[in-house]
């Protein structure tokens, strides 16, 4: 069993937090994908429905005492795993939220137990120094290692692309950087490579930045929908609907986020 949880990131770091008594009267799974009142979670080999119990429920204070994408959860399977009820969440390692729309100080999770995020930036007019700050402020805070992707390389030139980084580099000069084209391959194998097996990264950036494109590309299939940006207003729908984690061949959870139009009190898209 803790074989096939170690294949969707469990280690001994949540082994040690979980409850003995909670570990002997539940199973541990790991959350995949959240939506309004379930959830689907595995526990290494597939996907199950999920609901919550009613304990859980009552006992939630806010949001942030719910499952989110990337959580460990207890809970119990019926029907040859075909649904599953959760009673509780570990302990997080890490957890990456935003502060959402208006003058609440309420939190939006977008991932739970993260070893890096990829920020997604695009070589063209999209380039936003400042966003790419509140992205690096929000990951920092969330004690969570930060890598800067640079997409959309083939749009400019060589000399376009290291002008790019220097502005990366005034604001983030400890962090790796490295410029890639989902339309051409450039730096893909590269990226792939570098991916450690066991860890869990979320991919983060504007509408049609590229996350789903190069997720795709790092999946080796058109599992997710992507959609081109609009060529009037030079932005991206927002493709995906659900934070989701998946498992790359090479062991590497990633988890994809859906565009939001708010971080903390600054408009952006991730």
């Amino acid at each position: 069993m803790m074989d096939k949880l170690e294949r969707v990131g469990f280690d001994d770091w949540f082994h040690d937090q979980a409850e003995t008594e909670l570990i002997h009267n539940h199973e541990i799974a790991r959350v995949v994908a959240v939506h309004r009142d379930s959830c689907a979670v595995t526990k290494g080999d597939g996907e199950t429905y999920a609901e919550y119990s009613g304990n859980l429920l009552y006992t939630s204070e806010s949001p942030l005492d719910l499952p989110t994408t990337g959580d460990w959860v207890y809970a119990d399977f019926y029907e040859g795993d075909a649904h599953a009820i959760i009673y509780g969440v570990l302990p997080r390692k890490t957890l990456l939220k935003r502060k959402t729309a208006g003058k609440r100080v309420d939190f939006q999770l977008i991932g739970a137990n993260i070893d890096f995020t990829c920020i997604l930036q695009s070589a063209d007019d999209n380039f936003n120094l400042r966003r790419l700050e509140r992205y690096l402020a929000m990951v920092n805070e969330c004690g969570i290692t930060p890598v800067i992707l640079l997409s959309k390389s083939d749009l400019a030139s060589a000399t376009e692309v290291e002008e790019l980084k220097k502005q990366i580099f005034s604001v983030a000069p400890e962090i790796s950087v490295t410029p890639f084209s989902n339309k051409s391959g450039e730096n893909v194998e590269m990226i792939k490579d570098s991916l450690l097996k066991g860890k869990t990264y979320c991919l983060i950036g504007s509408s049609g930045v590229g996350k789903t494109t190069l997720l795709n590309r790092l999946l080796g299939s058109e599992k997710f929908i992507t959609q081109t940006v609009s060529s009037k207003h030079g932005k991206g729908k927002h493709t995906t609907t659900v934070r989701e984690l998946v498992r790359l061949e090479n062991g590497t959870l990633l988890i994809d986020t859906p565009g939001m139009r708010e971080l903390g009190h600054m408009a952006v898209d991730i």
